[in-house]
Order: structure tokens, then C-alpha cells, then sequence
């Protein structure tokens, strides 16, 4: 029991030590600037017109540089086919397409963005059902 008491203080040091290394301290009304390395997803939302369901997300890459994400996912028991195409964040055109059905019910999108802050703009997008 009378090693217990200076392990414990060795041990507290070593993990202070490791913290100061490996991890920047913000504190109040101090701005950090840092990269974040995930992604902020907002909730899902339905939306009403089709099966599926969408949100956002944005990631700050560091120097007033973004990543701002679209995520689809189609209902698991839609059997249509739905082309996701005309996807624009605000005036910036995400210039790709993407088809969900069954067995491929998932799609993101992002967008990389140094004038935008994490209050973006909207996202437009339409979606219709192919034969």
C-alpha cells in the first residue's frame, strides 16, 4: 500500500504530460483555427416528394477552408429507381449525379469551399424516380 500513493503520482504526471503533447487547449474568446477531423451531420429530414431522406454536414479543414456535405438515403422498402442530379450549394454546382435503388441506397456529396463559413447557403437538388 505505501507504493500505491507515488505510482499514482507518476502516473498522473505521465498522462499530463501526453495531454500537453497531443492537444491544443482552446480557451474562451479565443478562436481556434485548426483543422476539425469529422465530419458535423445535422439530422435527417424527410423529404416529401420521394422515399428518401437527406442531410447536411460540414467539416472546417483550417484556413478559412470547407468541406460542406449532402447525404441521401433511400427508404429500405422503396423498390423504385431515384436520379439525384442538378446539385447545387448555393452557386456552386456539384457537377455529379448519382442514381439510388435497391442495393445502392446511399449517396454523399461535398462540396470543398474557401469563401463559405459554416452558414453555407442551400442546398437544391432535384430527384426523380427513372424507369
Amino acid at each position: 500500500m505505501k507504493y500505491f500513493t507515488p505510482v499514482l503520482l507518476v502516473l498522473s504526471i505521465l498522462s499530463t504530460t501526453a495531454i500537453a503533447q497531443n492537444t491544443e487547449f482552446i480557451s474562451r474568446g479565443k478562436a481556434f483555427n485548426g483543422p476539425d477531423r469529422t465530419i458535423t451531420w445535422r439530422p435527417w429530414q424527410q423529404s416529401p416528394e420521394n422515399e428518401l431522406r437527406f442531410r447536411t454536414g460540414d467539416r472546417y479543414l483550417g484556413r478559412a477552408v470547407w468541406e460542406h456535405y449532402l447525404g441521401f438515403e433511400q427508404h429500405r422498402t422503396s423498390s423504385k429507381a431515384i436520379k439525384l442530379s442538378m446539385i447545387r450549394l448555393r452557386d456552386q454546382d456539384v457537377g455529379e449525379e448519382a442514381v439510388l435503388r435497391p442495393g445502392s441506397r446511399y449517396a454523399i456529396f461535398k462540396v470543398l469551399n474557401g469563401t463559405m463559413t459554416a452558414r453555407k447557403g442551400v442546398w437544391s437538388w432535384i430527384a426523380q424516380e427513372v424507369h
